[in-house]
């Protein structure tokens, strides 16, 4: 006996490592660390060149030449796993790709400094994404309760005053709760007619 309803596919073992890769590289700066990164690798390697026996290193005995890459590797890693001070450590990646133009082989010959200002950049301008997107075509769930609501409230006023009548069942013909006001004004004595513009009131003598 077959099924009308597809079934599910199960997702396949060796999808599972990459699928989890994707979500902890969308929940942080994954390109701004891992550009920073790269330019304090490759100011590093710059440094370890030579060309002739002469070697491309600057500083005192070569110490900005291990200074400076240790510094933009960490702030490259530091911006994956701390994200709460991640624009401090854009600020330092930036200041120190910037000193590199002038203390180590001008910044990996340009190429490290591109990298280093790229990721500062990146990491500096990343946000988390707490705003989920909506899917089109849905409403807020309040909507349809307030519509609801809405259409229950003038439905109890055509039944309440649609027919003439009052919310509590009485006549609306202009009497009272006790439906003598009517009556009593048919029944009070009419005033006294005034007099005529020509008459003259009498004088006594």
């Amino acid at each position: 006996m077959t099924s009308a309803e597809p079934q599910p596919v199960p997702p396949k073992r060796s999808d599972a490592p990459w699928r989890g890769f994707r979500h902890w590289r969308r929940t942080r700066p994954f390109w701004g660390g891992l550009f920073t990164a790269l330019a304090g690798l490759e100011i590093f390697g710059t440094t370890q060149m030579s060309l002739a026996g002469l070697a491309f290193q600057m500083g005192p005995t070569g110490f900005l030449s291990w200074l400076v890459p240790t510094i933009l590797v960490t702030c490259g890693l530091l911006m994956w796993f701390r994200l709460q001070h991640r624009i401090l450590y854009a600020v330092v990646a930036a200041v120190t790709t910037l000193f590199s133009l002038i203390g180590v082989n001008l910044g990996g010959f340009f190429v490290g400094l591109l990298l280093g200002l790229l990721g500062s950049a990146l990491g500096f301008a990343w946000a988390p994404d707490t705003h989920p997107t909506a899917t089109r075509g849905s409403e807020p769930a309040g909507d349809g309760t307030a519509r609801d609501e809405a259409a229950g409230d003038e439905t109890a006023r055509d039944e309440g005053g649609g027919d003439g009548t009052a919310g509590d069942g009485t006549p609306d013909d202009g009497t009272g709760r006790d439906g003598s006001s009517a009556r009593a004004g048919a029944d009070l004595p009419a005033p006294d007619a005034a007099p005529s513009a020509g008459s003259r009131p009498s004088s006594t003598s």
